[in-house]
């Protein structure tokens, strides 16, 4: 018989071995939160924290364009990558602290290991297929794979077919239907630099190399985290970020406004809570509104921020309880009979959310009757504070079956309106947290045993199982945490239970890049201008 361990196999059998990968997302649920915050914050991404880098790279393609009259994608490659890497050396010379600088580590090797009067560009940036150690590696740098989506949806980037049909990338021209192109934030980003800067910074890329002596000079014109507040690129950052979520979209019926109503919401949120700036405070006041009220219903961006937030209380339960079946299989060091280890299992998570009630009720007790016991006026916040703070895996999935019932509890009435907004909105996702709740709903009669024992069996081993299937496809890496056959299931790994980053963090980053907020995330006067605009 065929033995795996660790992937590989003892014996030989037909079939080839597996490469055993972490993964993400080990139940598919995260698809609805990652759907929902793109929505809400199209143009920024998780990995665009610098706002100066948007007026940067439109500068730089225009540059190229003004400087180099015939040119092919590799040619305009090297030139952004060189660039790229000439702003993080300067960056990481001058201004080590500034975080989500691209190419930062690669620099500050560089710097650390200097010997020569310069740093050799080419050398650490160019991919001339080779095997040699470069600063990024992308093609296109980190331009064509951070920003330039990010930047597309804000139709600042275009992508241009030259005289021998090869696809480069261009920044886009002003056009009285977007408040802000491509041509007019380099046409500011370069009001502040001297013809001498200019043809500095062309001689370094062309010839491939940067002088220490002249880092000095160069960063009081390329420094990415400071943006004059008085000069036109900030405003024009501004109206970039309050314009329309699609720039270039004509259709007035079409028109949405997320981006700016979140920035917004959010700013109004600091300003009610003594200008302290706090985004997960927003998420949570979100949550709680809801759907708002007959008389005073709440805006489309607040439901969306709200159907997130409730998809992610769905996914960490599902999350906590997932780790706590995986723990627990750890546990027992070998492999457990799948129907006696969920039937076990399930009978102390049930025993364990009787003593929690402290009611008259048994595992037999039926989940509506649960369902009674449970306080409306619960925080889901409290309880996931309980999840963090055991190690113990009948403790952990006792608070993430409490999680699923709260969640349900409080949201019962809303469920069917927010599957008509994520429908129209074109963010429901497989394994969303609407039909993922409504399992509650449906087994309110069965006895609690039954409910946790199927709903451990169907929605995560099952679910995993299915998951990382699909993940694999035809290739041979797996994300499987424990692998079934013959009816035992085996242990590979354990996964925490994880919140997805909405993008908040790249907007707060960007908040402060506009000098919005300081360091303590307080409010700047500055922020009285976004909200006038």
């Amino acid at each position: 018989m065929a033995v795996l361990q660790k992937g590989n196999s003892n014996y030989p059998f037909w079939g080839a071995s597996i490469n055993l990968i972490t993964g993400l997302d080990p139940l598919g649920l995260q698809t609805t939160s990652e759907a929902t915050y793109a929505t809400m914050l199209p143009g920024i991404s998780n990995l665009t924290n610098r706002l100066r880098y948007y007026g940067f790279y439109c500068w730089l393609l225009d540059f190229y364009f003004k400087t180099e009259k015939k040119g092919n994608s590799k040619e305009q490659y090297r030139f952004i990558r060189r660039a790229e890497l000439m702003i993080a050396i300067i960056m990481q010379s001058e201004r080590k602290g500034v975080q989500q600088i691209t190419g930062s580590n690669f620099a500050s090797n560089l710097i650390n290991t200097a010997e020569e009067t310069y740093f050799d560009l080419a050398e650490g940036a160019d991919k001339d297929n080779t095997d040699k150690n470069v600063y990024w590696k992308y093609p296109s740098g980190a331009f064509g794979q951070y920003y330039y989506g990010a930047m597309q949806a804000l139709s600042l980037i275009i992508t241009a077919i030259n005289d021998d049909g090869d696809v480069i990338y261009n920044i886009s021209k002003p056009h009285p239907r977007q408040k802000v192109s491509g041509e007019q934030l380099a046409e500011a980003f370069e009001v502040s630099l001297s013809p001498q800067i200019k043809e500095l910074f062309y001689s370094n890329i062309k010839k491939g190399k940067l002088y220490h002596s002249d880092i000095s000079e160069l960063i009081k014109y390329f420094a990415i985290d400071t943006i004059q507040t008085e000069n036109a690129e900030w405003q024009l950052y501004v109206e970039m970020l309050l314009d329309k979520d699609e720039p270039s979209q004509e259709m007035e019926e079409r028109f949405t406004f997320h981006r700016k109503e979140t920035i917004l919401s959010l700013l109004n949120t600091a300003v009610k809570n003594e200008n302290n700036y706090d985004w997960h405070r927003f998420l949570l006041e979100s949550y709680r509104k809801k759907l708002g009220t007959n008389s005073y219903p709440e805006t489309e961006t607040n439901i969306g921020w709200y159907c997130y937030q409730l998809n992610e209380y769905w996914q960490y339960s599902c999350g906590t309880i997932f780790w706590a079946v995986l723990q627990h299989l750890y546990d027992f060091q070998q492999d457990q009979y799948l129907p006696l280890f969920v039937k076990k299992f399930s009978s102390s998570i049930t025993n364990e959310i009787c003593k929690e009630l402290k009611q008259a009720i048994e595992p037999t007790s039926t989940l509506a009757e649960i369902l009674e016991l449970i306080p409306e006026t619960e925080d889901e916040e409290n309880i996931k504070r309980e999840i963090d703070a055991t190690n113990d895996p009948v403790l952990a999935a006792k608070y993430g079956f409490m999680l699923l019932l709260q969640i349900f509890k409080n949201n019962r009435e809303q469920l069917h309106p927010l599957k008509e907004f994520m429908s129209r909105k074109k963010i429901e996702r497989d394994g969303n947290m609407v039909d993922g709740i409504l399992t509650v709903h449906t087994a309110e009669n069965d006895t609690l045993q039954d409910f946790v024992e199927q709903f451990i069996l169907r929605k995560i081993i099952y679910r995993h199982s299915m998951v990382a299937l699909r993940k694999m496809g035809n290739g041979s890496q797996a994300t499987h945490k424990f692998f079934i056959e013959e009816q035992y299931i085996r242990f590979i790994d354990t996964f925490p239970p994880r919140n997805t980053s909405p993008r908040m963090n790249a907007l707060q980053n960007i908040m402060f890049d506009l000098q919005v907020i300081n360091d303590q995330r307080v409010l700047s006067p500055l922020h009285k201008k976004l909200l006038i605009d």
